[in-house]
């Protein structure tokens, strides 16, 4: 698939242009983080990647992979399964194209939630799986509330709270996945052992 840029969300491409230029090199996934969701996936044959960024944590089994940036298209690795630009909400994917969907801390990029886990669920024949954060978790995060109040109220506005998702997709598995002090991917928790990363300008 050809990534094609669709007019009507220029602003969510520009976004993703933005805040995903470094990708491919701060935010490398870590290898007990990627075990959990390999995990929850489990024996699946394909998978379509929703919000796949540079290509983290996309299991050898994607058959194709969703993101809005060009950004951050470029950055995926040469071999890397096919990429559409596109959003999570508007998937230009048939019905039943997959065994599972995957989406990697990207939901809380999503300007309609409901809409982007109903197209999961359209596009996935056996599983849906989603990694986020829990919001209520991260609101009690002593480094985030005690040492950056700023960035606690920019992920505070952003978390999807994880009742929400259960709402969306009744009686769906929820599975806590630590954070470890040494975690190579540099998102918003991995330094809670180093915060003097935070203020490192290239992260």
């Amino acid at each position: 698939m050809r990534p094609q840029a669709d007019p009507e969300w220029a602003s969510v491409f520009a976004l993703y242009d933005q805040i995903g230029q470094t990708y491919s090199t701060t935010r490398r996934p870590d290898r007990r983080i990627s075990a959990a969701i390999l995990d929850a996936l489990g024996e699946v044959s394909s998978v379509v990647n929703i919000g796949a960024g540079s290509g983290s944590y996309e299991p050898v089994e994607t058959v194709a992979a969703v993101e809005p940036s060009g950004v951050m298209i470029a950055q995926r690795p040469r071999g890397a399964p096919p990429a559409v630009r596109a959003i999570a909400e508007r998937l230009p994917l048939r019905d039943d194209c997959a065994d599972a969907a995957l989406a990697v801390l990207t939901v809380h990029h999503w300007s309609d939630v409901a809409a982007g886990v109903a197209e999961m669920r359209r596009v996935a024949r056996r599983r849906m799986v989603l990694f986020t954060w829990d919001a209520q978790a991260f609101a009690s995060f002593w480094l985030l509330s005690e040492y950056l109040p700023a960035a606690a109220e920019t992920d505070a506005a952003l978390a999807v709270p994880l009742a929400v998702l259960s709402e969306l997709r009744p009686g769906a598995e929820i599975r806590s996945v630590p954070v470890p002090h040494d975690c190579t991917d540099r998102f918003g928790a991995a330094y809670w052992r180093r915060p003097a990363a935070y203020l490192d300008r290239r992260f």
